[in-house]
């Protein structure tokens, strides 16, 4: 494959515009809140790459999902004003890939495409959505991308809604106006603590509290069975997460109902199952929860960026 070459100046692109000549495409990036590599798809049917300045070269793939029917266009609204912005995609994966006979090899993880989807694998991900322009497409056979002549950015928000149809998914994508929707004060005097564990505000490492174990036998989708260490800090894992790294789950996470130990072994009981049956032998990570008190935070050895005011007296109490 030939190197990716720079994107080329805004004044080649504005020389290419002023031609009325010229070919596009759609390049679709998802960056999902579960962390992992970033989907990149095209609507091209060639790969689509460029260097944007970053470590490595970046290709869109047009051996992905497909895109943009001609019964339901992608379609954006975009508004005057601070009103939330919208952006509707019908994304239909492959049932079976016509040269190798690969049957769903459109996949997020190892997870077929719609079933990740369905799962949740694509809430909260946020997706940019940038449109590629060349002056022809190239001469087949193809044997590499193609190197637009440059790239503008059409849109970029986080994933909304996911409709999941038999063979397609309608995903609806809001602006980042939409944080403008967020009530105001941003603080609230309260006595719990404002703070969630390891954010920004929390300052505390999640990477450091982590422990790894292997699901064992007995395990359901809702209660997971595993002999792992203590959690350290507020030495429960009630109020926490189980993140699966490896299995069907993996890169899937659960917060925590309850927690318990039983026959040497812990018990996560969680508050909604995954999506597929854990089988003994997947590892995860367990971390420990938090309930914002301030006992708590000093068991973390964190009061100092404790968030709760415990000492402010509830409105109905007369002083």
């Amino acid at each position: 494959m030939k190197p990716i070459k720079a994107e080329a100046s805004a004044g080649a692109l504005i020389a290419l515009l002023d031609t009325r000549s010229f070919v596009c495409a759609d390049l679709y990036t998802f960056t999902l809140a579960a962390g992992g590599a970033p989907l990149r798809y095209t609507t091209a049917d060639t790969d689509m790459g460029y260097w944007q300045g970053g470590a490595s070269d970046t290709i869109w793939t047009h051996c992905g999902p497909l895109f943009d029917q001609q019964q339901s266009r992608a379609v954006g609204h975009w508004k005057t004003g601070l009103d939330t912005d919208t952006w509707h995609c019908t994304i239909a994966p492959r049932q079976i890939d016509v040269i190798s006979g690969v049957h769903y090899p459109d996949k997020i993880g190892d997870v077929p495409w719609l079933a990740a989807a369905l799962a949740g694998a694509l809430d909260g991900a946020v997706v940019q959505v940038d449109r590629a322009y060349m002056p022809s497409w190239p001469p087949l056979p193809r044997g590499s991308h193609v190197v637009p002549t440059g790239v503008v950015n059409i849109f970029t928000g986080k994933v909304a809604t996911v409709d999941i149809g038999r063979s397609a998914a309608i995903i609806t994508i809001n602006s980042h106006l939409e944080l403008l929707d967020t009530q105001m004060p941003r603080s609230l005097y309260q006595a719990g603590c404002r703070h969630s564990l390891f954010d920004a505000g929390c300052t505390l490492s999640a990477a450091a509290y982590g422990r790894a174990g292997n699901v064992a036998s007995g395990s359901s989708g809702a209660v997971i069975y595993a002999t792992i260490a203590n959690p350290a800090g507020s030495g429960t894992n009630t109020l926490g997460r189980v993140v699966m790294t490896t299995g069907k789950n993996a890169g899937f996470a659960r917060s925590v109902r309850n927690w318990w130990t039983a026959g040497g072994n812990a018990a996560f009981q969680l508050l909604s199952p995954f999506p597929f049956l854990p089988q003994a032998g997947d590892q995860f990570v367990a971390y420990p929860g938090c309930d914002k008190q301030a006992a708590t935070c000093a068991a973390f050895g964190n009061s100092a960026n404790f968030g709760g005011m415990p000492y402010i007296s509830p409105p109905e109490t007369s002083v």
